[in-house]
C-alpha cells in the first residue's frame, strides 16, 4: 500500500515540537508568548524558541525546523523580567478590557521595556562590580606611595567609566522612550510622546489633571528629566554638561568614589555613580510596571469590580516574584448593587 501524498497539514514542519533546554537552573518556570516567538524561562536562564511558522511563514521548507536560543543569563527570579513583563501578561490575560484593544501589540512594548531595563542593569551592575572592586583593593590593600611617600602612584582608577557611564545613559534613554510610548497603546492621545513633560501634559488633556495615570506621570516628571538632562549634555553638551569624575582625592585627604553631575554656571551636586546607577534601574523598573497597572486600570471593564492585589512578602515566589496581581472582589460582584448594575 503506498504512502499518502503529503499535504500542507501533515508536513513535517506542523508536527509538535518537542525540546530539551539544558542551560540553566532547575526545571521551567514559565512561558511567555511574544508574538513571533515564545519565551521559555527558567528561573536564571531565558530562553527564545522560535516556530516553523515564524522562520518560514510563506511554507516554503517542508523540514522548517524550531530553534530554541539561550539569549540571557537571567529568568524569572530576576525582578524586570518577572514585574515588567510576565506580571503583566498574567494581568493581560485575567482582565476584560473595555473597547478595542491590541494586546499584541501591549506585550511587544513591554518586551522592549524588558530588554532595554535589562540592558541598563548589566551595564549599571558593570559600573558597581569596577568601584566595589577598587574599594576593596583600597580598603585591604591601601594605595602605594612614592615620592618619599608623599606621592600617591599608581592612583586606582574605574577602567572604562566614562565609556560604560555613557551606554547606561543612552539605554536609559531609550528604556524612557518606551516607557512614553505605553499610554497611547491604552488611551486614545493625538500623538506619541517621548518626555515625561509633554506626555503628562497630554494625558491631563485626555484624562483630566487627576485622573490616577495623569498624577503618576506628572509626579514622576523630574526625575525623568533630571535622567534625560544626564544623558543629553552627556552626548550634546553646551552651556550645561555632564561630568563624570572617577576616584580622586579631595583637598582634605579623603578618596572620593566616581561621582558625576550637570555642571553648568550653578553649584553643582556630586551623585556618587555606583548608587545612583543601581537606583535609577530600579526606578525605571518601578516606573514601568506602576505605569502599566494605572493603564490598565483605565481600561478595565467597569462593570466588574476588579482591583489590583499586592502579594504579601511572604507569599512572593523567589523563582517567580510577583509583586501584585489582577483579582476580582467576590463579595461586591455578589453584593445586590453589583447584580443590578450588571
Amino acid at each position: 500500500m503506498s504512502d499518502a501524498p503529503r499535504t500542507k497539514k501533515n508536513l513535517p514542519r506542523h508536527a509538535a515540537g518537542s525540546m530539551k533546554l539544558n542551560e540553566g537552573t532547575g526545571p521551567i518556570t514559565t512561558m511567555c508568548s511574544c508574538g513571533a516567538f515564545l519565551e521559555i524561562y527558567k528561573r536564571d536562564m531565558t530562553f527564545r524558541v522560535q516556530t516553523p511558522e515564524s522562520i518560514d511563514p510563506e511554507d516554503i521548507n517542508p523540514n522548517a525546523p524550531w530553534v530554541a536560543s539561550p539569549v540571557a543569563d537571567v529568568g524569572s527570579s530576576n525582578l524586570i523580567i518577572a514585574r515588567v513583563l510576565l506580571q503583566a501578561r498574567h494581568m493581560l490575560d485575567a482582565a476584560m478590557i473595555e473597547g478595542p484593544f491590541d494586546k499584541d501589540a501591549a506585550i511587544t512594548k513591554l518586551h522592549a521595556c524588558k530588554e532595554s531595563l535589562l540592558a541598563c542593569e548589566k551595564v549599571a551592575s558593570r559600573i558597581a562590580q569596577n568601584i566595589d572592586d577598587i574599594v576593596k583593593q583600597i580598603t585591604e590593600q591601601g594605595i602605594a606611595r612614592d615620592n618619599l611617600g608623599r606621592g600617591l602612584n599608581p592612583f586606582p582608577q574605574a577602567q572604562d567609566l566614562e565609556h560604560d557611564c555613557g551606554a547606561l545613559l543612552i539605554q536609559v534613554n531609550r528604556c524612557i522612550k518606551l516607557i512614553c510610548e505605553l499610554p497611547a497603546l491604552f488611551v486614545v492621545l493625538d500623538r506619541t510622546d517621548s518626555n515625561f513633560d509633554h506626555l503628562s501634559k497630554r494625558l491631563s488633556k485626555a484624562l483630566g489633571d487627576e485622573s490616577p495615570v495623569t498624577t503618576f506621570v506628572r509626579d514622576r516628571a523630574n526625575n525623568v528629566r533630571y535622567l534625560v538632562d544626564l544623558r543629553n549634555f552627556h552626548e550634546h553638551p553646551k552651556q550645561i554638561k555632564t561630568v563624570i569624575e572617577n576616584f580622586r582625592v579631595l583637598p582634605d585627604g579623603q578618596i572620593r568614589a566616581p561621582v558625576w553631575y550637570l555642571q553648568s554656571e550653578g553649584q553643582a551636586e556630586p551623585h556618587f555613580i555606583k548608587e545612583e546607577a543601581l537606583e535609577t534601574v530600579d526606578f525605571l523598573r518601578e516606573l514601568a510596571e506602576i505605569m502599566f497597572i494605572h493603564l490598565l486600570m483605565h481600561r478595565v471593564s467597569k462593570r466588574f469590580p476588579f482591583y489590583i492585589e499586592q502579594v504579601p512578602d511572604k507569599e512572593i515566589v523567589p523563582d517567580l516574584p510577583l509583586r501584585y496581581k489582577f483579582s476580582i472582589d467576590l463579595a461586591r460582584l455578589h453584593a445586590p448593587e453589583s447584580r443590578e448594575d450588571g
